[in-house]
């Protein structure tokens, strides 16, 4: 005797939920958009990438007085635009933000802004105290990431988040300022240098908890997420 036919069996359900789908004149479920690539070649990282010949160009342009301050001024003000331009192009183009940007971008801020202090040194004798109070939040963070990747016992409940925050931001913003004040040899260099400690020491003590938070919500998945 034959099996009475299942249509379900036969041609499935999702067939049959598109297809009354149809009927009542709804369209079909649309999956969200795969996130754009992050390549090293893509104009947000091109961006970044950046500001490493622009502080060679600091380098430059920057004399022993201020007669060109404004030259040297003017490179700081570009390499900020591409700081600005990397994070909105690539939110814009739908860039995943935890990809090589995320590390790559602060990276190259890091690197533009110690080609700018090794300039400051060398050609205007500004004091080594006062660069490491600009850069204080750095000089601390350098040695917290070499701890946290030579010990992988550290990576089991950490989770380092590269991307810059809010209060991360609003450091580096004041470390230009303070930076662009010495420069031009104005008096405000010494008040934003120790605005940008107070909230550099902040902007750190938030990128830690976001590792601990991290590391927290990692440790409560199943391991089979763990692994991803």
């Amino acid at each position: 005797m034959a099996e009475p036919f299942d249509r379900h069996h036969a041609i499935g359900d999702e067939p049959l939920a598109l297809g009354r789908r149809a009927l009542v004149g709804c369209p079909p479920p649309v999956s969200a958009p795969a996130p754009a690539p992050n390549k090293i070649t893509s104009l947000p990282n091109l961006l970044s990438l950046s500001r490493l010949p622009l502080g060679g160009l600091f380098w430059a342009t920057l004399g022993p007085t201020t007669t060109h301050a404004a030259i040297s001024l003017g490179v700081m003000a570009l390499a900020a635009g591409t700081d600005v331009l990397d994070g909105t192009i690539a939110r814009r183009r739908g860039q995943s933000t935890a990809g090589m940007g995320s590390w790559l971008d602060p990276i190259c801020d890091k690197l533009f802004v110690g080609a700018v202090l090794a300039a400051l040194y060398f050609k205007r004798g500004v004091p080594l105290w006062l660069l490491a109070v600009i850069v204080a939040r750095e000089l601390i963070q350098l040695p917290m990431v070499v701890v946290y990747r030579v010990f992988p016992t550290l990576r089991h409940w950490l989770r380092y988040d590269f991307r810059a925050s809010h209060l991360g931001k609003a450091a580096t913003i004041i470390q230009f300022l303070a930076i662009g004040s010495l420069v031009m040899g104005w008096p405000t260099a010494y008040p934003l240098a120790w605005g940008a400690f107070g909230v550099g020491l902040v902007a750190l003590a938030d990128y830690v908890r976001r590792a601990v938070a991290i590391g927290k919500q990692r440790l409560h998945q199943p391991e089979e997420v763990k692994r991803t």
